[in-house]
């Protein structure tokens, strides 16, 4: 065991784990009962931020904690990429705005991901 906590390779190996058994895919169980969570979906005109966070955490324990009572849990995630937030955005730095909000997208799911979040990533919006 280190003697010093290193988050990237620690974090970063749970996550892998967490992917490679599909654990926040829904699987149709018609023995459990169905919760439907779902939370307001960011803009995608940049990096998330602590902001972003403090809406969608609630989502994400009321999700964990339905899943501890044996509900079958569907938390999908989507962006609002219609709207002038990305388009404004993207104009500011003289990208396209195609480019501009593909790119934070992808962005975005590497930061969600890598916090852990118990979306199902297979049912993106």
């Amino acid at each position: 065991m280190t003697s010093k906590y290193d988050p990237q390779s620690i974090e970063k190996k749970w996550q892998d784990r967490w992917a490679a058994d599909h654990l926040y895919e829904v699987i149709e169980d018609p023995r459990k009962p169905k919760y439907y969570a779902l939370t307001m979906f960011p803009y995608p005109s940049g990096d998330l931020h602590i902001g972003h966070w403090y809406a969608m955490a609630p989502s994400d324990v009321r999700a964990r904690f339905k899943r501890m009572q044996g509900f079958n849990v569907l938390h999908p995630m989507g962006f609002d990429a219609f709207g002038l937030p990305a388009e404004n955005a993207a104009i500011k730095h003289g990208i396209h705005p195609y480019t501009w909000t593909i790119n934070n997208i992808q962005r975005m799911r590497s930061q969600l991901r890598s916090m852990g979040c118990v979306y199902d990533w297979t049912r993106e919006v």
